[in-house]
């Protein structure tokens, strides 16, 4: 069957309904109101955090429904939106403007035509090379189905033991989530205990193990010597890190898994195991339709989201970003930029001229009672980039000494020597990362040099800061040495 749509309305395909979809399809319609924008979207959902994951698990979210921002009938209704549910693009005609789409439920295929195609499929997880991967009781976390089946399998209520593999950003989440859980069960055997109910002891807490190939945890954000900070808060709070070992096989019995042999040959027993190994985008279909792919298999966009074929726009998980300091290309999937990529892919495809700046590869993460940030080049990164680059770090504390409440704070900076163009930071603290990592992204983006970042007026007030701001002070160490 093909779907015509009404010709006398412009008419903007949408693929994908999460962030960067859910977004772009949102922005067209404000753009161009009497446009005919319809999103399709291979999931049962629209518009949902796969970032919440880790906090369904750790059991602060207790209902897979929270992490949906928009439900499918409200892009109808109020922004009127359609959205074809359960359906896969499979094939993209750009001569003829066609999209041809299966029904994941009953296989029935259809045609859409457009006038302008947005590409928003986002990204799946990497699935390892690991022996006898396919075991019951072996989860990946990327998106809501993913949610959902460890949700709903509730072996997270009954296991004493998970292993993870792979101590990227989703890694280190997930290690913390299960932790706490365990610790609530931990309470709850606790308080049943004093009210004289019988209870099992054997189920109260959860050990964690993390597995990495890499000889750090975090090897894709931060330096060796700030992961180790990290290592250690992960180390106190008892979950158990193997460095510099491969998972090659998942041990099970009768299909259901119940541990791990590593390359050294360690075996490590657990009752829940954990893939979290990075994603990759799938941009297979933009592959086929004969548009250019980037770094890591990426859609390569440019400025305004374009691919190199007329009309057809790319965005979010599968789409390539500019790095607003080496002025080239990278991937780097995270939700901020998917948005942001979505709402000019929407705005241009409808008419518009929107450009987007660009990405300094902010990231941060909550570790226990550490928060980990990250924007710009680390020193090897700098080098890469035929930068010089020079770096300090700083220990210091997050509100006036004699406040209490105070938090330890390490702060890294780096900087060019030659042009002392602020370059990058790596920021893991008790509190006040988030702000000061975001400061910098905007250095970063004003193309700053060290002595703005030394010389900027911050404010003070004990509650919330020293006297000397700590980015002030790791700035100024860099500028003395240059």
């Amino acid at each position: 069957m093909v779907n015509k749509g009404n010709n006398d309305r412009r008419r903007i395909l949408v693929i994908g309904g999460v962030a960067a979809g859910a977004s772009a399809a949102s922005k067209a319609k404000r753009i161009a109101p009497d446009a005919d924008v319809k999103i399709i979207q291979e999931e049962c959902v629209t518009s949902y955090s796969a970032c919440g994951i880790p906090y369904l698990v750790e059991d602060i979210v207790n209902n897979i429904e929270e992490l949906i921002a928009r439900p499918p009938e409200l892009f109808k209704s109020k922004y009127g939106i359609g959205v074809v549910l359960n359906t896969r693009a499979y094939k993209i005609d750009r001569f003829k403007k066609q999209v041809f789409l299966i029904n994941m439920q009953n296989q029935d295929k259809t045609i859409f035509d457009y006038d302008c195609l947005i590409v928003a499929t986002g990204a799946r997880a990497i699935v390892p090379k690991i022996n006898d991967i396919n075991q019951e009781g072996v989860f990946f976390i990327r998106n809501y189905a993913d949610g959902m089946r460890i949700n709903d399998s509730k072996i997270s209520n009954y296991a004493n033991s998970c292993a993870i593999i792979g101590a990227g950003l989703v890694g280190l989440e997930i290690a913390e989530g299960f932790k706490k859980r365990g610790r609530l069960r931990e309470r709850a055997v606790g308080r049943g205990r004093e009210n004289g109910v019988r209870t099992d002891s054997s189920h109260s807490s959860m050990d964690i193990t993390l597995v990495e190939m890499a000889d750090q945890v975090l090897p894709n954000m931060l330096d060796k010597d700030m992961a180790k900070i990290v290592q250690r808060e992960l180390e106190n709070n008892g979950v158990n890190i193997i460095l510099g070992e491969r998972v090659e096989e998942i041990q099970g019995r009768d299909g259901k898994a119940n541990g791990i042999k590593t390359n050294t040959e360690r075996k490590i027993d657990s009752d829940l195991i954990v893939i979290g190994t990075g994603v990759t985008p799938n941009s297979e279909i933009a592959r086929d339709t004969g548009i250019v792919l980037g770094q890591r298999n990426a859609i390569k966009v440019d400025e305004y989201m374009k691919t190199n074929i007329p009309d057809i726009f790319a965005a979010g998980d599968c789409a390539t970003a500019r790095n607003y300091i080496t002025n080239k290309d990278m991937y780097l999937p995270l939700g901020t930029t998917a948005n942001k990529q979505g709402r000019i892919a929407g705005e241009n495809a409808a008419g518009g001229n929107a450009t987007f700046r660009g990405i300094a590869g902010s990231a941060i993460t909550k570790v226990f009672d550490l928060f980990v940030g990250k924007t710009g080049l680390s020193s090897e990164e700098a080098l890469r980039n035929g930068f010089d680059p020079i770096e300090d770090v700083i220990e210091d504390i997050t509100r006036a000494r004699y406040y209490p409440g105070n938090k330890p704070i390490w702060i890294k900076v780096i900087a060019d020597r030659k042009s002392r163009r602020v370059l990058g930071s790596q920021i893991v603290g008790g509190e006040g990362v988030k702000e000061r990592i975001d400061l910098i992204s905007l250095a970063l983006l004003l193309k700053a040099d060290i002595t703005d970042l030394a010389s900027y007026d911050a404010c003070y007030v004990p509650p919330a800061s020293p006297v000397w701001e700590p980015v002030n002070i790791a700035a100024s160490q860099i500028a003395k040495k240059l």
